[in-house]
C-alpha cells in the first residue's frame, strides 16, 4: 500500500467512529460527541498532513494516539455494526502505521530548520483539548464547549505567530481554565486544569519562545579585494576586478 494511503487510514477510522458515536453515543452527552468528533478531525487532519508532507515523528505519534482514543470510545459505547467496523479500521490503521515500511519513511531526526519539539507539543496539546474533554463519559454543559474552544484558538494564534499567541499559551489557557472551572462539571474541570497547567509549564521553555519570536542576529560585512569577489557581484556593483567603475 502507498504511504499516502497508509497515512489516510486513521482519518477513515475516525470518520467511522464518528458515525458510530453519533448513532449510539451510550453514556456520552451530545456536547461530548461534538467535542470528540471535533478533536478527532483536528488532530487527524493535522497529523496526516504532517506525515505525508514532512514525515514527522510527531505526526506518526499523534495518529497513534488518535487511534488509541477511538479504542477507548469503543470500550465505552454499546457494541454495534458501526463500532465493530470502527474497531477493525483502528486495528488496520495501527498495524499499517507501525509497519516497518511506514516507519522507514518517518524522519529519524528532526529537520535542522524545523520548530523545536516543545513548541510542537504545546500546539498539539492545545489542539487536542476538545478531544480530552470530549472523551469524558459525563454530562458536559455549554461551559465545557467554551473551554474546549480556547485550545484550538490558542493553537491557531501561536502556530501562525499572531500577536498574543505566546501569551495565549503562557497565560490565556490557564486563565480561562481557572475562570471557567467552577462552572464546569468536576471531571471536565479537572482535565482542563491538568492539560492547561501542562501547556503553561511547557510554554515557558525558551524553545517555545524562540519558535514564536526567532532570534535575529545582525549581519556582519567584511571588506574583500575586488579580485576575490564573484563576477556577478562586481557586475551588479558596476566595477571591474581592479575596483574601477565600469
Amino acid at each position: 500500500m502507498k504511504p499516502t494511503l497508509i497515512a489516510a487510514t486513521p482519518m477513515v477510522a475516525v470518520l467511522i467512529w464518528l458515525a458510530a458515536i453519533m448513532l449510539d453515543p451510550g453514556p456520552y452527552h451530545p456536547n461530548s460527541v461534538l467535542l470528540t468528533g471535533l478533536g478527532w478531525l483536528l488532530l487527524a487532519t493535522v497529523a496526516t498532513v504532517g506525515l505525508v508532507l514532512v514525515g514527522g515523528r510527531w505526526a506518526l505519534r499523534t495518529l497513534v494516539v488518535v487511534l488509541g482514543t477511538t479504542l477507548w470510545v469503543g470500550a465505552v459505547i454499546p457494541l454495534s455494526t458501526w463500532s465493530m467496523a470502527g474497531l477493525g479500521a483502528s486495528a488496520v490503521g495501527l498495524i499499517l502505521l507501525l509497519s516497518p515500511r511506514q516507519r522507514r519513511l518517518v524522519r529519524k531526526l528532526p529537520t535542522a530548520g524545523g520548530p523545536p519539539a516543545r513548541s510542537v507539543i504545546v500546539t498539539l496539546a492545545a489542539l487536542g483539548l476538545p478531544l480530552a474533554l470530549g472523551l469524558i463519559p459525563a454530562d458536559a454543559n455549554s461551559w465545557v464547549i467554551v473551554m474546549a474552544a480556547c485550545g484550538p484558538l490558542a493553537a491557531l494564534l501561536y502556530s501562525r505567530t499572531i500577536p498574543g499567541g505566546l501569551a495565549a499559551m503562557r497565560f490565556g489557557l490557564i486563565g480561562a481554565t481557572l475562570a471557567l472551572a467552577a462552572s464546569m462539571p468536576l471531571p471536565h474541570a479537572l482535565v482542563a486544569v491538568l492539560v492547561s497547567a501542562a501547556i503553561t509549564a511547557t510554554a515557558w521553555s525558551s524553545d517555545v519562545s524562540v519558535a514564536f519570536r526567532p532570534l535575529i542576529e545582525k549581519g556582519t560585512s567584511y571588506a574583500i579585494p575586488p579580485e576575490l569577489a564573484p563576477k556577478e557581484v562586481l557586475d551588479r556593483a558596476g566595477i571591474d576586478e581592479k575596483g574601477r567603475a565600469l
